[in-house]
């Protein structure tokens, strides 16, 4: 199994983070399944790791909603290591802690590997319709966020109120996967529908050949009847 190593912080400024090795985990390769995405946006791969992937509005508009959908599809990237890399803040070395994915942020919050840092993926996929370009925050979005030893203080404000920009974008994103469902449950009974039509006009034509062979009409005769009603049933 590979194995990789944590990256240093870009900036020389920044607080110390220990160089170790992490056993691999989740990588950026997406699954089959998803093979048909790469074909309709024409593209090697999406990222499944937050802090590798392109900013949602830079996908054409045409496409955006499909790239969504993927990554709705996939879920929030929550690699479960033994080991997170360490930070020293101060005199104390903090790191990511894995509980942070349980509820109520198991639907959202995301680690990236490369990045070392927490994303927020609804906030990722949404943001951009509640905030001008200019003017969103790019923590928990395009930055990542990695202060761990404010991590459960800054996630609480990070979610906010209930009008929140955040909140807002969770409710789009969940309103995205139950129309999903919504369309599969749909299909599901459209099908059955099919089914049981297709039931009762196998059954009609069985009771009407029964007729005819009862009744006596020639073979030909009988043949033809059959595929009248064959051909008005279908």
């Amino acid at each position: 199994m590979d194995k990789f190593l944590i990256k240093q912080p870009r900036s020389s400024s920044g607080p110390f983070v220990s160089s170790h090795v992490v056993p691999e985990a989740q990588r950026e390769t997406i699954t089959p399944s998803s093979s048909n995405v790469d074909c309709i946006l024409g593209v090697g791969s999406l990222k499944r790791d937050p802090g590798g992937r392109k900013l949602i509005f830079e996908y054409d508009s045409n496409i955006r909603e499909v790239v969504r959908r993927h990554y709705i599809l996939m879920g929030p990237y929550q690699p479960k290591l033994r080991v997170y890399p360490k930070t020293i803040f101060g005199t104390s070395n903090r790191q990511f802690n894995p509980e942070w994915f349980n509820a109520p942020n198991s639907a959202w919050l995301e680690y990236s590997i490369d990045d070392d840092a927490i994303f927020c993926l609804c906030c990722y996929l949404f943001k951009n319709e509640f905030e001008s370009r200019g003017n969103a925050r790019k923590s928990f979005t395009q930055d990542g966020f990695k202060t761990w030893n404010h991590g459960p203080e800054r996630i609480r404000l990070h979610v906010g109120e209930v009008n929140s920009i955040h909140n807002k974008c969770l409710n789009r994103m969940l309103d995205f996967a139950n129309q999903r469902q919504s369309i599969q449950s749909s299909l599901h009974k459209q099908s059955e529908k099919t089914k049981s039509d297709y039931r009762i006009r196998l059954n009609a034509s069985i009771d009407v050949v029964r007729f005819l062979l009862r009744n006596g009409l020639p073979f030909l005769v009988m043949m033809r009847v059959k595929i009248r009603l064959q051909r008005s049933f279908s």
